[in-house]
C-alpha cells in the first residue's frame, strides 16, 4: 500500500508570497506495518509468537540489521529519524535536489527486504514531501499531515507479490498451512522434521537470540525459591497454564493506553503553537511512552517471580494465595523454575501478556497500581517518571481517581481473554484485543470516567464479535433500574472495589469470607441459576435458613457484580503483587528491549 505521490498526501495552503527566505525542502516518509498481530499469532506455538514479535520489531530499530544499512546510503545530516517503534517508521529526507530519490529509493529496498523477510506484513506507506507550492509549509506541518496520508494508502492497496516458491504444492507448512519452503532442523525432533515457511525458522531463531541475551537480564537480583538454581521466562504455553490434576486455562491480557491519538495529536498542535522543536518533542514522548510499557512489562514479570516462594509440606516451588486452590504451582525442571507469565508484544502503548489464568486478574490489580504511583515518589530511574512528571503539562494531566493527585501517564484499557491451554494464541488475542475495544468506549460514554482505567474480561473462547455481543447483551437491564447478568466494562476503581468487596476473604460478606467459604456448591448450583434467570434469590436464602444455614449476601445486594464474582470464584488466585525494581534497569537500546 502506497502514498509515494505528492497527491496522494493531504494538501496544506502554499505558503504567501514575498521575499522571506526559502523555507527547507524534504520529503517525509511513512511506514506502518499492517497485519502484525495476525503475523505474530498465527502459529500455536509461544516461542513462534516471541520470535515474530522481536522480528517486527526488528524492522522499525534504525540500528538494527534491517534499517541501518538502508540510512547508511543517505549522509546523515541529510536523513532524520522521527519516529521508530510500535511498528512504524518515520524518516525525512532533507537532501538538495535528491530528497525524493532518496525517500523513493529508501522505500523499496525497504519493502523487498519486509517480503524477503515473511510476506504476511504489508508494508503501508506515504511520502509527503514539504517546502514548496501546494506543499506542506515545513517538517512539523507535513508530520501532521503523515498519519492521514497513511490512512489514506491502507484504503488503496497495492498488488502483492507472488507467493513464495514451497517445497511443492502438496507440502504445506505443519504451522501456518502455508506453502512450506524449507525444514527446520533447529528443533530436536528425532529424524522427523517440520515442514515450515521460512519466516517461521527465522522467527524461532530470533526468539532464541532475545530468549539467551535478555530473559535473565529482567530477572536479575529476583532470587529464586529455595532448593532452584535460576528464573526464566517460559518458552513454551505448557509453562504457563498448565499443572496436572488442576486448572488448565491461560489468559491473553491486552493492555492499550486510552485516547493515545487524541493526547498526541494535542501535544503537536500546543508543542507547534509553541514554536519549539516539533519532531524532537513527538520523538521524546514516543520514547517516553515506549520506556513506559516496556517498564510495565519488565514490572510485572519480577512482581510475579518475586511471589514465587516453596510449599512447606512438599518443597516445591509455588505461588500461594486465597482461592483457586489457594497456591500455583509453576513449572520447574532440572533446578529452572519458569514464571507463569510472559510479555510476547511489547511496543510503543501496546502491552500483550499471556500467564496463567488463575494469575490474570492479580497481575492486572498490578498493573493498574504501577501506572498510579505518584509522581512524587518516583526516582528519576524509574520508566514512569519521565510521562508522570508531565502531569502540569497539559494535554497529559491526568486525575488520579480518589487520590487528590494527577500524573501525566494515560490510563489504560484492559482486555482480558481466558482460554485453554494449546489453543491458538491468535484467538485469545483477538477476543482480548476486541474486549480492550469495547471497555474503550464504554469509557468515552461518560466523562466522570475519562480519568480512569477500564477493564473487561471473558470465559467464552468463540469469535470475538460473538464474545463482545454476549458481553452487551448480559450487560443490559432486563428493565429500567435493574442491573443486567455482568457490571462489565468497570473502571479501575470499580474493579478494585470489585475484587476487595466479593473476593478478598478478608471483606466480611465476601464469597471467600468465613459466612460463605464453604458454601461454593450451593452457590455455584442454587445461587447463580436463580441470578442468571433474573429471579429474586429472597425465596432460596429463606429456604436455606430454614435448613440452619443462614446465607448473607455482599451487601449492597447487586445481581451482575456478584454474577461477575462467583465467575471467577474457582479461577481467581489472589496474590499480592509488589513492585521490585531492578538494581540496574536495561536500556532502551538492548537488543529486543521494545518488543519480544
Amino acid at each position: 500500500m502506497s502514498a509515494a505521490d505528492p497527491a496522494a498526501a493531504p494538501r496544506a495552503a502554499p505558503p504567501p508570497p514575498g521575499d522571506a527566505p526559502r523555507p527547507p525542502h524534504g520529503v517525509l516518509v511513512g511506514v506502518d506495518l499492517a497485519g502484525i498481530q495476525r503475523f505474530i499469532y498465527e502459529g500455536r506455538r509461544l516461542l513462534d509468537a516471541i520470535g515474530r514479535a522481536t522480528l517486527v520489531a526488528d524492522l522499525t530499530d534504525t540500528s538494527g540489521p534491517h534499517v541501518a544499512p538502508l540510512l547508511a546510503e543517505v549522509p546523515e545530516e541529510h536523513r532524520a529519524v522521527l519516529r521508530d517503534a510500535g511498528g512504524a517508521l518515520y524518516i525525512a529526507f532533507t537532501r538538495p535536489g535528491r530528497a525524493a530519490a532518496d525517500a523513493r529509493a529508501f522505500t523499496g529496498r525497504y519493502t523487498r527486504r519486509l517480503r524477503d523477510i515473511s510476506d504476511r506484513l504489508t508494508p503501508v506507506t506515504a511520502h509527503v514531501p514539504y517546502g514548496g507550492p501546494g506543499r506542506p509549509a515545513d517538517q512539523a506541518e507535513a508530520l501532521r499531515l503523515l498519519p492521514s496520508a497513511l490512512q489514506g494508502a491502507r484504503a488503496r492497496p497495492a498488488p502483492g507479490h507472488l507467493p513464495a516458491q514451497g517445497l511443492g504444492v502438496t507440502a504445506a507448512c505443519d504451522v501456518t498451512g502455508r506453502p512450506a519452503e524449507l525444514l527446520d532442523h533447529t528443533r530436536d525432533r528425532g529424524p522427523v522434521r517440520e515442514r515450515t515457511a521460512r519466516d517461521i525458522v527465522t522467527a524461532r531463531m530470533r526468539a532464541r537470540q532475545w530468549h539467551d541475551a535478555n530473559s535473565r537480564t529482567w530477572l536479575r537480583g529476583i532470587a529464586p525459591p529455595a532448593g532452584a538454581q535460576r528464573l526464566e521466562l517460559p518458552t513454551d504455553v505448557d509453562h504457563l497454564g498448565r499443572e496436572i490434576g488442576d486448572v488448565s486455562r491461560l489468559a491473553v491480557v491486552h493492555l492499550d493506553f486510552n485516547g493515545l491519538g487524541d493526547l498526541l495529536k494535542a501535544h503537536h498542535r500546543r508543542v507547534q503553537e509553541s514554536g519549539a522543536d516539533v519532531a524532537a518533542s513527538m520523538r521524546a514522548v514516543s520514547a517516553d511512552i515506549a520506556r513506559l510499557t516496556e517498564g510495565l512489562a519488565q514490572a510485572l514479570i519480577r512482581a510475579v517471580a518475586a511471589a514465587i516462594g516453596t510449599d512447606p509440606g512438599t518443597g516445591e516451588p509455588a505461588i500461594d494465595g486465597h482461592g483457586a486452590g489457594g497456591r500455583l504451582r509453576p513449572r520447574a525442571a532440572r533446578g529452572t523454575v519458569y514464571v507463569p507469565v510472559r510479555p510476547v508484544v511489547v511496543a510503543g502503548d501496546d502491552l500483550t501478556v499471556i500467564c496463567d489464568a488463575r494469575l490474570a486478574w492479580s497481575a492486572t490489580r498490578f498493573v493498574l497500581d504501577w501506572l498510579d504511583a505518584d509522581p512524587a515518589a518516583l526516582d528519576a530511574r524509574d520508566p514512569r517518571a519521565a510521562m508522570a512528571r508531565r502531569a502540569a503539562t497539559p494535554p497529559w494531566t491526568r486525575r488520579l481517581v480518589g487520590t487528590g493527585r494527577t500524573t501525566g501517564v494515560p490510563s489504560a484499557g484492559v482486555g482480558i481473554a481466558v482460554q485453554p491451554v494449546g489453543a491458538p494464541l491468535s484467538v485469545g488475542y483477538d477476543i482480548c484485543a476486541a474486549l480492550c475495544e469495547e471497555a474503550k468506549e464504554y469509557r468515552k460514554r461518560d466523562a466522570h470516567r475519562l480519568d480512569d482505567h477500564v477493564v473487561a474480561w471473558s470465559h467464552d473462547f468463540d469469535d470475538p464479535a460473538r464474545v463482545v455481543a454476549r458481553l452487551r447483551e448480559d450487560r443490559r437491564a432486563p428493565a429500567p433500574g435493574e442491573p443486567g447478568r455482568t457490571a462489565l466494562p468497570m473502571t479501575g476503581a470499580e474493579f478494585h472495589a470489585f475484587l476487595r468487596d466479593y473476593l478478598d476473604p478478608r471483606a466480611p460478606a465476601g464469597l471467600r469470607g468465613a459466612g460463605l467459604s464453604e458454601q461454593r456448591s450451593w452457590l455455584l448450583s442454587r445461587l447463580a441459576p436463580l441470578l442468571q434467570d433474573g429471579r429474586d434469590p429472597a425465596a432460596e436464602l429463606e429456604r436455606r435458613s430454614d435448613l440452619g444455614m443462614p446465607v448473607k449476601l455482599p451487601e449492597p445486594f447487586a445481581r451482575d457484580l456478584l454474577l461477575d464474582a462467583l465467575g471467577l470464584l474457582d479461577l481467581h488466585l489472589d496474590v499480592p503483587l509488589a513492585h521490585h525494581p531492578p538494581a540496574d534497569p536495561p536500556s532502551r537500546t538492548e537488543e529486543g528491549g521494545r518488543r519480544q
